[in-house]
């Protein structure tokens, strides 16, 4: 075979673009893979194959590989708008694998030779979030927005670029985007989206974690003043406590999920209840979290003679985004032991769970997972518990519901918006993050912890 042999190329390459665009083929980036092999193996002088061999891998998550197809590609000298587009797909690829100077790099190149591209302004307005310059993030996701107003992927970049700002209500409404570019099945209810109409009988329904239903549970009551009647289908583990905080609201049915649709007349989902009732930025802040009841709870479990017992959970839902930048090593837990009169605590659930004890972690972490059923057992042990030290997971938002001091080591790449940036605006209580640097280790993210440990037993 004949290096540079162009029409054969295309032929793999035309091949591959047919096959994943076959949706209803479960295998089809794994096919197009072979082909767009195939067509940039043929002829590695062609910049388009190599392009279109890095948006499969990307689309495969080989992260790695589509970064080196992308600089391969530039070898071959696309012009204009071309280079433009490898400029971009390379600029988002690097700043996912968290090398964020040549991802700014490559970014402001490709807005330079494409500035009518929306994904080359969205990936700059990511960089410039993760390097806290929220002010240059939010003027990149606007003029994206310009160029692209209908794109619901340009729009949810908009949202998060305002909600990262501490913008919340402005924020809250451009994110209603999210079931246009990722959650579209929402889109099949039988029922219109409410926007706050009164006198009218609502389905209300979680979209995003179990966390965030428990953050945004506070404008439940708000929202069944001005509806008839509201079908709560909600989380199994928070039903418990949500009866206990609504159970002076009449007009309110609970239910756990995947139970058939209610007769309704809208549709909305918890985290759209802001928007829908026309809350302001002050309106959203300062609406008090439910009352979780506090039930007692023996302490026999507790380790004795111990001056700081500290719950811990390094996990969150694998359904993120962002979990594989927010989850923590077990292990790096075990750094805090170095700081007598710690204990330390397991309240990671799921499958993430028996990680503490195929880590060795037994002698030094108590689990107490088995007392947990639900979010109301979870608060009965947090109130025993002297600190929590958890990553950007559902265990923030139960800490903030009940006030609980709460450290949280705070991924570079990942963040929660609740926490804002830097956690300087946070919608969540003042919980306190230790950032994680440009290295993306956690190690140094530890030590600053284990030093604020020492202080705080010294203090107290």
């Amino acid at each position: 075979m004949n290096v540079g042999d162009r029409r054969q190329a295309q032929i793999f390459f035309n091949t591959a673009i047919a096959a994943v665009n076959e949706t209803n083929n479960p295998q089809r980036f794994t096919h197009g893979y072979q082909l767009f092999s195939s067509a940039a193996l043929t002829d590695p002088t062609w910049w388009e194959g190599l392009f279109q061999a890095g948006n499969n891998c990307s689309d495969l998550a080989h992260t790695e590989a589509a970064v080196a197809c992308y600089r391969r590609a530039l070898e071959c000298q696309p012009t204009g708008e071309d280079l433009g587009k490898v400029y971009t797909n390379l600029g988002w690829k690097l700043h996912q694998l968290g090398k964020t100077e040549e991802a700014l790099h490559w970014s402001r190149k490709a807005v330079e030779l494409a500035p009518k591209e929306p994904y080359a302004w969205v990936n700059l307005s990511c960089i410039h979030q993760v390097l806290n310059n929220t002010k240059e993030g939010l003027r990149c996701a606007q003029k994206a927005l310009e160029i692209s107003p209908d794109d619901a992927m340009v729009t949810t970049c908009h949202a998060f670029a305002l909600l990262f700002d501490g913008r919340w209500a402005s924020g809250l409404k451009a994110f209603e985007a999210r079931f246009k570019y990722e959650l579209k099945n929402f889109l099949q209810f039988p029922y219109p989206k409410w926007h706050g109409e009164e006198g009218a009988t609502l389905y209300l329904v979680s979209d995003q974690g179990l966390g965030d239903t428990l953050s945004y549970a506070r404008f439940v009551r708000e929202t069944c003043k001005r509806c008839r009647y509201v079908h709560a289908f909600i989380h199994p583990p928070l039903l418990r406590a949500f009866n206990h905080a609504f159970v002076d609201t009449q007009n309110l049915n609970l239910t756990p999920t995947s139970t058939p649709y209610p007769s309704a007349d809208y549709w909305t989902t918890f985290v759209s209840l802001p928007f829908a009732l026309g809350l302001t930025d002050e309106e959203i802040v300062n609406t008090k979290q439910i009352e979780i009841p506090r039930f007692s709870i023996t302490k026999n479990w507790r380790v004795p003679d111990r001056k700081l017992h500290i719950g811990i959970a390094w996990a969150g839902s694998p359904l993120n985004k962002i979990d594989g930048h927010r989850n923590i090593p077990i292990k790096q837990f075990f750094d805090l032991c170095q700081v007598p009169g710690v204990q330390l605590y397991s309240m990671q659930v799921g499958d993430k769970a028996a990680e503490i004890h195929n880590a060795g972690g037994s002698p030094l972490v108590r689990d107490i997972v088995p007392y947990i059923n639900d979010i109301v057992d979870t608060v009965a042990l947090l109130q025993h518990l002297d600190l929590v030290i958890c990553c950007e997971s559902a265990m923030g938002h139960i800490c903030s519901a009940i006030g609980k001091e709460c450290w949280m080591p705070y991924s570079r790449l990942g963040k929660d918006y609740r926490m804002g940036i830097d956690g300087t605006k946070q919608l969540w209580s003042k919980h306190r993050p230790f950032l994680q640097g440009p290295d993306l280790s956690w190690g140094p993210v530890f030590e600053q912890i284990c030093q604020a440990l020492e202080e705080r037993i010294a203090n107290a």
